[in-house]
Order: structure tokens, then sequence, then C-alpha cells
């Protein structure tokens, strides 16, 4: 194996990880604030006294 056959692999390799964990903690961060919006809606609502 050369070496710039092992740095293709590497910079590939760890440009993929990066990519992957950028998508998946935006998927992450995204749902979350849905669910806090969500949330938030719901507490606006009045709830008839029981």
């Amino acid at each position: 194996m050369t070496l710039s056959t092992l740095y293709d692999f590497l910079r590939n390799d760890l440009l993929g990880n990066l990519l992957s964990t950028l998508l998946v903690t935006g998927a992450g961060y995204t749902a979350k604030k849905i669910r806090s919006r969500l949330a938030s809606q719901n507490d606006d609502t009045d709830q008839p006294d029981s």
C-alpha cells in the first residue's frame, strides 16, 4: 500500500464519518426542535378544570 493510497483511504473514510456525524446530529437537533415546538403548542391550549 503506497502512502498516497493510504492517504486517499483515510481522507475518504474521515470525510464520510464526519458527514454522517453531521447528518445524524442535524436530524436529532431538528427532531428535538419539532418536539419542543409541539409541546409548547400543547401547553398553550386551555384545559378544563376537573
